[in-house]
């Protein structure tokens, strides 16, 4: 039993109670260096926020001496010393103030405004975020009572995030955003609640002795109100914990659904969203046909976590415009983790920007023809057109098939053109887009759009 007693005592290395009394006044200090170390940690983790950085982000977590304050209260509730407590929260709560306030005027002057992952990550704490707090407050209370200082400080400075959930909240009020707002400052609680009640086990465990003397009555009263605290700020995390595993199981659903019912040999699948009980995804290629559509929908109802989940379908073979590539692109890569995004982006420019090339092209020549053409054939009224892609069979190819474009040029004419007009108009166009044309002309007042010798009328 001694064995197993050794093996988990904290005791046998641990500082005096005078060397841990130091330690605990000198990192709960917030002049001097002190402050002036708050502050660069402060703009250095707004930058790193700021620009997605992950690395300037771990050093603004390294540096900032905010941890002294909390375990400064974790240590007055062990000696049961009211006067410290209250001088321990005053300086926690300037510190947290001067850091919100910075951050607030940074964001403001700022001229990047667009919230990043960073910033995301630090707005919807969970049970995760409790446990993290937990553990790492217990380490960092023993690092923090040993005769000497270990390494452990530090990883316990990274994982318990202090810093940036401050300056998140910053730029939450900053641009008005009180999502931001709440959600990073109740993560900054549950972080300084939970390394305060570890390091207050931690110390009670050494047998650090109170200041002064205590009644029982108190002792009770303490335990009573850190376990409603404790119940109060974790409930909501768990909550919160509840619904990112069941958007992550949908999730996860939704793309299982899509690789297993949705590979289609000529329609592509571009985007998802899952909002409001309704699974929107975007198509581009052919169009499915609508029992094609009624087969999905009922195929969809054989996920568990995609039950009472409408189908909606988006589709038309159409050319994209610039709004719509970047779209589709960006929808896209939201699904994409960070690593993937570079090559995701590739990937998809590379896949949609002939579209909208070819759009923008066909855009640039009608404008021409539209300004050119009634000069040199004043008969014409306007002209409209595009280029078409055609895909036919040939024996002597590889797969078996091969496509070229055309341009399809409608021409509406006042009075009829001549057929040497017509076919000088016709080379003139070709001229012009570079490629063979196929040239419908019609007068103004046709009975009907609908022509060509291949209706029977």
């Amino acid at each position: 039993m001694n064995r197993w007693n050794n093996l988990i005592d904290l005791k046998g290395d641990s500082a005096s109670i005078e060397i841990i009394n130091q330690r605990i006044l000198a990192d709960a200090t917030i002049e001097g260096t002190n402050l002036v170390v708050l502050v660069m940690a402060i703009m250095i983790a707004c930058i790193g926020l700021n620009m997605n950085s992950v690395a300037v982000i771990i050093g603004a977590m390294l540096i900032s001496p905010l941890m002294g304050g909390i375990v400064a209260t974790g240590y007055g509730m062990a000696t049961y010393d009211v006067p410290f407590i209250r001088k321990s929260l005053i300086k926690l709560s300037f510190q947290v103030g001067l850091a919100v306030l910075t951050a607030s005027i940074y964001f403001l002057i700022s001229p990047l405004t667009t919230p990043t992952d960073e910033m995301l990550a630090r707005t919807t704490p969970t049970i995760w975020d409790v446990l993290v707090a937990l553990c790492g407050g217990i380490a960092g209370a023993v690092g923090n009572t040993r005769k000497e200082k270990s390494n452990v400080i530090p990883g316990v400075a990274i994982a318990t995030a202090l810093m940036p959930p401050l300056c998140t909240a910053g730029y939450g009020f900053a641009s008005g955003n009180y999502t931001f707002f709440l959600g990073a400052l109740y993560l900054f609680f549950i972080n300084a609640f939970f390394i305060a009640l570890s390091s207050f086990l931690v110390f009670k465990i050494l047998k650090v002795p109170p200041h002064g003397n205590v009644a029982e009555a108190h002792f009770r009263k303490q335990r009573l109100i850190l376990v409603i605290l404790g119940l109060l700020i974790t409930i909501p995390s768990i909550y919160m914990a509840h619904l990112t595993v069941k958007d992550a199981l949908q999730e996860v659903q939704v793309k299982s659904f899509i690789e297993t019912n949705m590979n289609f040999e000529k329609t592509s699948v571009v985007s998802y969203t899952l909002k409001d009980k309704t699974l929107t995804i975007d198509l581009v290629g052919a169009v499915l046909t609508e029992e094609q559509i009624d087969q999905l929908k009922s195929n969809i109802n054989n996920y568990p976590r995609l039950q009472g989940i409408s189908l909606s379908i988006i589709q038309g073979n159409r050319n994209l415009n610039t709004e719509e590539v970047q779209r589709l692109i960006n929808s896209r890569i939201e699904k994409q983790g960070k690593a993937e995004k570079e090559a995701s982006y590739k990937m998809l420019t590379s896949k949609y920007y002939p579209a909208y090339e070819r759009a923008a092209a066909d855009q640039q020549v009608i404008q021409i023809l539209n300004s050119q053409a009634p000069l040199l054939f004043p008969e014409i009224q306007s002209v409209r057109g595009g280029t078409l892609t055609a895909l036919y069979r040939d024996n002597d190819t590889k797969d078996g098939t091969f496509g070229y474009d055309r341009f399809m040029a409608e021409v509406i004419v006042r009075t009829p053109l001549s057929a040497d007009d017509a076919l000088r108009l016709h080379d003139w166009i070709k001229g012009q887009v570079n490629m063979p044309v196929i040239l419908n002309v019609q007068t103004s007042n046709a009975p009907s759009e609908y022509y060509g010798n291949g209706i029977q009328w």
